[in-house]
């Protein structure tokens, strides 16, 4: 503005009382430096600078003393609270919301990597008494986890264990034996208090693939026949006990002599060699007593080869008959069941459910065919060759 003919610059802001004030200038640059003065003051939250009313002055500043502890702007506090509002809606509160998100997502929780805590795992479970079987299945399977999941437990999500189980690269059985011991872990790495007690871990909701089994093999009782008939004595008792009493491939393998009670007409598969971890008593048929008689030893342990199973498969095929995959369990199973015709007792003996008895191992089978299996039995120059062979 012009004044007697003299320039004068004008800066205009309002006073604390919310009046407007002017202030004149001779020099453009003590105007320029009051006015950049001013606007400092105003983006510093000097209230004395803002026309409001008495009310709003007084939440002002309560709310710049309130926020300035976070370390935060009001600015950002505000734009921050008004997202949460909208996600929240009418639902509840946003301090109710972030109670919620403290009590299931606590700080105070360590932090362990999966390895850490696979290890203390299977070092628990050994404690527990579980079986060798057991625990190398877990070190097998959740080694593989942590080897290829390291880092910490917790930042895993329910999207990165599925996209692993997804690239196993397993059968469906496979890969739901590998979810089953995920969620195992996660459960375990719940109890010892490393994830939120009061919630569903990330490895709950995972998907089961659908496990529709694959067609199950078992013996004729003709071929049965024919494999004890010309096996020599360290494969007679191993297919007799897995045909005729269905033991486990590795139960087999720890089986002692001293565990098979012939006077007492039962098999005790201990807590240590029972794949379950728990003891079952598998009654010893007739037939099965007739077989093992000759080879009957007071101790020591049934089988010393390891391999006895290869061993078993390779003697069926080179006299032309097929050996699948568990086929003297699966055998036991189809012609116990025939026998008794009773899934539950069937089950007991397997050391299995009755589902899985049906699902796994089952397979029908006429009951001519039931009959003649359980009355495979050796004839008597047999037993007296297997006598002397035993001498």
């Amino acid at each position: 503005m012009h004044n007697r003919g003299r320039t004068l610059y004008t800066v205009t802001h309002y006073s604390a009382a919310g009046q407007r004030k002017r202030q004149n200038f001779a020099d453009l640059a003590e105007a320029k430096a009051e006015a950049y003065r001013l606007a400092a003051d105003l983006q510093n939250g000097d209230i004395q600078l803002l026309q409001l009313s008495n009310r709003d002055r007084s939440a002002y500043l309560h709310a710049l003393a309130e926020i300035k502890p976070t370390g935060r702007s009001l600015e950002i506090a505000a734009t921050e609270f008004a997202s949460a509002i909208n996600v929240l809606g009418d639902h509840t509160s946003l301090l109710e919301a972030v109670r919620f998100y403290v009590k299931h997502h606590p700080k105070s929780l360590p932090r362990k990597t999966t390895r850490e805590i696979v290890d203390e795992m299977i070092a628990a479970k050994k404690a527990d008494g579980m079986s060798l079987r057991y625990l190398s299945d877990l070190e097998s399977r959740l080694g593989r986890f942590a080897r290829e999941c390291p880092g910490q437990l917790s930042d895993l999500t329910t999207k990165d264990l599925q996209a692993w189980l997804n690239g196993l690269g397993v059968g469906p059985r496979g890969r739901n034996n590998f979810r089953a011991q995920l969620v195992a872990v996660f459960n375990f790495a719940k109890t010892s208090g490393y994830l939120p007690k009061n919630q569903p871990t990330e490895s709950d909701p995972l998907t089961k693939a659908k496990d529709v089994g694959s067609p199950i093999g078992i013996f004729a009782p003709d071929e049965l026949t024919m494999l004890l008939e010309h096996a020599d004595e360290s494969l007679v008792p191993y297919l007799a006990i897995g045909a005729f009493a269905g033991l486990r491939t590795a139960e087999l393998l720890r089986l002692n002599w001293p565990e098979i009670k012939l006077a007492q007409s039962y098999i005790e598969v201990t807590a240590g060699n029972a794949k379950t971890a728990q003891r079952r008593l598998v009654p010893i048929q007739p037939n099965l007593a007739l077989w093992l008689q000759p080879y009957a030893k007071t101790s020591g342990p049934v089988f010393c080869l390891s391999t006895i199973n290869q061993k078993a498969a390779a003697f069926a095929r080179r006299h032309g008959i097929v050996w699948p995959q568990n086929v003297l369990r699966h055998s036991f199973a189809s012609y116990r069941l025939g026998q008794c015709k009773n899934a539950a007792e069937v089950a007991l003996e397997m050391g299995n459910s009755a589902r899985m008895v049906f699902q796994h191992y089952r397979e029908l089978v006429t009951p001519a065919d039931v009959e003649k299996w359980w009355n495979t039995l050796p004839s008597a120059s047999e037993n007296a060759d297997s006598k002397k062979a035993v001498r």
